[in-house]
């Protein structure tokens, strides 16, 4: 007997919760609502028509939000599109800048295959300047470390 398994074909769908809107829609709702709420609330000092009409602007807002999908993506990533489109430059332009220190260099300077180099606390024996590197603070402590 052949075994039937199903396969998934609603891979790219979101998952409803309640009334048929999506978990990122009840978000918007409810920020919505919790803003209308607030807005009603706080606001006591306005008259009784004009707080009505700030929470009924908040919530047909949300639910702009949270229903309407043009082209199948959210109204928020929309207006996120125009605001970017709107503030961002439109044209770059390039240009090649050169800098004189880059190709300036001093007379009888080395190239720089043939720099190395050469710490303070290596000192060789036989060099003048051999004195003044081994006492310098770096090597008498790297010194003390060395020797039991």
């Amino acid at each position: 007997m052949a075994l039937i398994h199903e396969v998934p074909t609603h891979l790219g769908v979101e998952d409803t919760l309640t009334f048929g809107l999506t978990p990122r829609q009840l978000l918007r709702l409810s920020v919505a609502a919790t803003l209308a709420y607030s807005v009603w609330d706080q606001t006591s000092v306005l008259p009784a028509e004009l707080r009505d009409g700030l929470a009924a602007v908040l919530v047909a807002f949300g639910l702009l939000l949270a229903v309407v999908q043009p082209a199948g993506r959210p109204l928020d990533q929309w207006i996120l599109a125009a605001f970017l489109f709107l503030t961002l430059p439109r044209r770059r332009l390039w240009r090649l800048e050169e800098t004189e220190f880059l190709h300036a260099r001093a007379p009888g300077a080395r190239d720089w295959a043939e720099l190395s180099p050469e710490p303070e606390w290596i000192g060789i024996d036989g060099d003048p300047q051999h004195a003044a590197r081994v006492d310098s603070p770096t090597v008498r402590s790297l010194d003390r470390r060395r020797r039991p």
